[in-house]
């Protein structure tokens, strides 16, 4: 490039030109630059190449991973199920079903001993005087849902690992049982706002605070269509209600505070509020109605959640007429095709559980440990 320059130089211009040979020192200049700067592009083009080859390998490392991984998984399914295999086939008796020996199973898995026995019979006592509150005020729209429901059918009571009750209960009944129990000596209904799961987290406990344990009540909406539809449009009102609580400043303090806000605080009133505005919007539209209008029942929006992605929606044909079951010293009631909802809950029932011993406690074993004996047994034998 310099020498064609200078061949233009020679013929165009004069060779002593001042000029000139400043134009030719910039010209030397910029080839120098553009020499360094191609010395450059191609040291990061290699730079990019590596960095290439290296994503390369590390995909391939992250493909490999995933396929041992998968390798792995499939691996363990198939020995726990060739250990389910040989261990129903060894504990199953001559003449007896599959299903017998599971069923046999389950009934036979020892009681718990010690503080949680003590805790299953306190728990056994509220649930009598639960039942007997509800009858004699005419309260017969509830029943067993999620564990309790699990244990009433498997074991004929508590689930030996399980610390709580969980009951289903019309939201109709569950206003005509809050009333009922505001002048109840005895028993009362706690409302707590819980931002991990963003629900009125609803309890039928003593007022003795000394005695431990309590009943979750899970309210049931009416609704005019059983569509998964339907529940998409209650979710939704559900999220605009999440939404409007955690953009008030007020309710966020609360809730940055403390994740349980009580429904009686200044800031668990305005979450009541918000959330029943959307409530009283889904009334107005016929999404949430009378039960003369109802096709069904729906877990209540403010106090939704699924397990194993189970929508509750649920046809009256599948609740009505309620059922009972066995749980501990009498019977309850319970849907009407319960067997149905508990393997969309819980797959089969019957298989060897995976959380003996993981089960989430309700009520902590130190504090259970600490609690006066003599109270809780008052309170049972009372």
């Amino acid at each position: 490039m310099v020498s064609l320059v200078r061949r233009l130089r020679e013929r165009l211009f004069w060779p002593s030109e001042r000029s000139m040979q400043k134009l030719m020192g910039r010209i030397d200049s910029l080839e120098n630059e553009n020499n360094h700067l191609r010395d450059a592009l191609q040291a990061q083009e290699m730079i990019l190449h590596e960095i290439r080859d290296a994503i390369s390998g590390m995909q391939r490392i992250n493909e490999d991973s995933c396929r041992s991984l998968n390798e792995m998984q499939r691996a363990q399914i198939a020995e726990r199920a060739k250990d389910d295999i040989r261990f129903w086939a060894q504990y199953r008796l001559p003449n007896e079903t599959d299903l017998e020996t599971r069923k046999r199973f389950f009934l036979g898995l020892p009681e718990p001993e010690g503080d949680l026995k003590l805790l299953q019979t306190a728990l056994n006592r509220m649930l009598c005087d639960f039942a007997e509150i509800c009858r004699r005020n005419g309260i017969n729209q509830y029943w067993l849902v999620g564990g309790t429901l699990l244990g009433s059918v498997r074991h004929h009571g508590f689930i030996p690992w399980d610390d709580d009750l969980d009951l289903g209960i019309m939201r109709d009944d569950l206003e005509r049982l809050q009333k009922v129990l505001a002048g109840d000596s005895e028993y009362r209904i706690t409302v707590v706002w819980d931002r991990i799961v963003h629900c009125r987290q609803i309890r039928f406990a003593p007022r003795d605070t000394r005695v431990p344990g309590f009943i979750d009540l899970f309210p049931f909406d009416w609704v005019a269509d059983v569509s998964h539809d339907m529940f998409v449009k209650v979710q939704e009102y559900r999220k605009t209600a999440i939404e409007q609580a955690e953009s008030n400043s007020h309710i966020r303090a609360a809730w940055d505070n403390n994740v349980y806000v009580s429904a009686e605080t200044e800031a668990g009133k305005l979450i009541t509020d918000v959330f029943d505005a959307q409530l009283n919007q889904m009334r107005k539209t016929g999404i949430v109605c009378s039960q003369e209008k109802a096709a069904g029942i729906i877990r209540a929006y403010d106090n939704m959640d699924h397990p194993s992605g189970f929508e509750w929606i649920s046809g009256l044909d599948e609740i009505y007429p309620l059922d009972s079951q066995q749980f501990e010293s009498r019977r309850y009631p319970v849907p009407a095709n319960y067997m149905y909802l508990l393997t969309q809950a819980y797959g089969n029932i019957y298989a060897l559980p995976n959380d003996i011993g993981l089960h989430f406690e309700h009520v902590d074993r130190k504090m259970l440990a600490q609690l006066d004996e003599q109270v809780i047994e008052e309170y049972i034998k009372r």
